[in-house]
């Protein structure tokens, strides 16, 4: 597989998931606060080249600097800065590589009469003539990309860009480089100053501006940048990506952190009141990484709320079959086999979690140093309230399944 293949697969199957919240990212993650996205950045985009020139902000202003100008949005997704962008140019050129995205982009915006957009190999900007653009635009794509599809992209803005264009983008830098897996579709890449310099001056570009967006990463402990760049030169170089990637090198962070974003999306729909999205989005995390816990909890949890026994015997037996040492997956079937009048099946399944349970007990006592007061606590109170649970339903069960030899 190359790595192109892997992008394509891996926004595809975002895409089809959510494309509104893959696109985003905002932590409502709702079609609000989509459309609210859209509109900051797309007027700190617009904003960053009226301050360049000593210009007032107005849409005026903005529609009057940019009405004979060609736009490009890199990594566009379904236009959500695209479309809006569009008003204020006199073409406006959306690419992306997911096929999805843009089928869905062409969809939502097909009315928008100076639109168009284009899916992509994920690392070149052929379908668009040299020296055609006068501006493109890229926001939260570039630093996810593997740092050769990045560096390719570059001399690409570089070569369809006209004399004097600019490239205004969203990007990490600091001091320090800091670069997940270079299959990594996902993760945020941050490049040193050196770096960051050398791929604009083989690009041919010149930065102009450079400014702190508004939002400090926990995880990084930096603020992204708006970075404005101007066309001063010819790019130095051929873009050129054919690099072969194997399964095995696929990268288990990028997995669990979309595994992880797959599920806080399941909970706001949960949230909304929206149960059949949060199953569909929990069963795609299922089939994103099947021998994790996690979803088929939440989906137990859904099921158990609407009463649903079977559905919720079915969940678990996946569950307790894919992730055998799961203590609540035992403690959960052997309540739902209790709900279910089968308390024979239910003390199996407690003992199964007894035996699990005092596993993670000895564990935890054995490892106590390597934890947090925090997370040791949190622990402990997890443990307690397996056990006091299982104890219950050991009763109930113990009662049962002794009315049912008598019979």
């Amino acid at each position: 597989m190359k790595i192109q293949d892997k992008m394509k697969q891996d926004w595809d199957r975002r895409a089809q998931i959510d494309p509104y919240y893959w696109v985003a990212a905002t932590q409502e993650a709702d079609l609000e606060s989509y459309e609210n996205s859209a509109q900051i950045d797309c007027e700190a985009f617009l904003k960053g080249f009226l301050k360049i020139k000593d210009l007032e902000w107005s849409e005026q202003m903005a529609k009057t600097l940019f009405q004979d100008q060609v736009l490009l949005d890199l990594g566009c997704g379904i236009g959500r800065m695209t479309a809006p962008l569009a008003s204020y140019f006199k073409k406006a050129i959306g690419v992306d590589v997911s096929e999805q995205m843009i089928i869905k982009a062409k969809s939502l915006h097909e009315t928008i009469e100076n639109l168009s957009f284009y899916s992509n190999s994920g690392t070149d900007l052929s379908m668009v003539e040299p020296a055609s653009v006068d501006v493109v635009c890229s926001y939260s794509v570039l630093a996810h990309l593997p740092i050769d599809v990045t560096d390719s992209y570059f001399l690409e803005v570089g070569k369809i860009l006209k004399p004097q264009g600019y490239f205004r983008y969203q990007f990490w830098v600091s001091q320090t480089a800091n670069h997940p897996n270079d299959q990594d579709s996902l993760s945020i890449h941050v490049y040193d100053e050196s770096h960051f310099e050398r791929l604009i001056s083989q690009a041919g570009l010149k930065v102009i501006a450079r400014e702190e967006i508004d939002y400090f990463d926990p995880v990084l402990q930096i603020k992204p940048l708006w970075i404005t760049a101007q066309k001063v030169a010819e790019p130095q170089g051929i873009a050129h990506v054919d690099r072969e990637i194997k399964d095995s090198a696929i990268s288990q962070e990028e997995v669990m952190l979309e595994y992880d974003l797959i599920l806080y999306l399941a909970q706001k729909y949960q949230e909304r009141g929206e149960n059949a999205e949060a199953e569909r989005v929990l069963s795609e995390a299922i089939q994103l990484e099947p021998n994790r816990p996690e979803a088929y909890l939440h989906w137990t949890s859904l099921r158990l709320a609407l009463d649903d026994l079977t559905g919720t015997t079915t969940i678990l037996e996946e569950l307790t079959k894919k992730c055998p040492t799961c203590t609540e997956g035992w403690l959960y079937l052997a309540q739902v086999f209790q709900a279910s009048e089968q308390p024979f099946k239910a003390l199996e399944s407690l003992e199964k979690c007894e035996k699990l349970l005092k596993k993670e007990q000895k564990a935890l006592v054995q490892s106590k140093g390597q934890w947090s007061d925090e997370d040791l606590t949190q622990q402990q109170e997890r443990l307690l309230s397996i056990d006091t649970h299982r104890l219950s339903l050991l009763k109930m069960a113990q009662k049962d399944a002794l009315k049912k030899r008598k019979r």
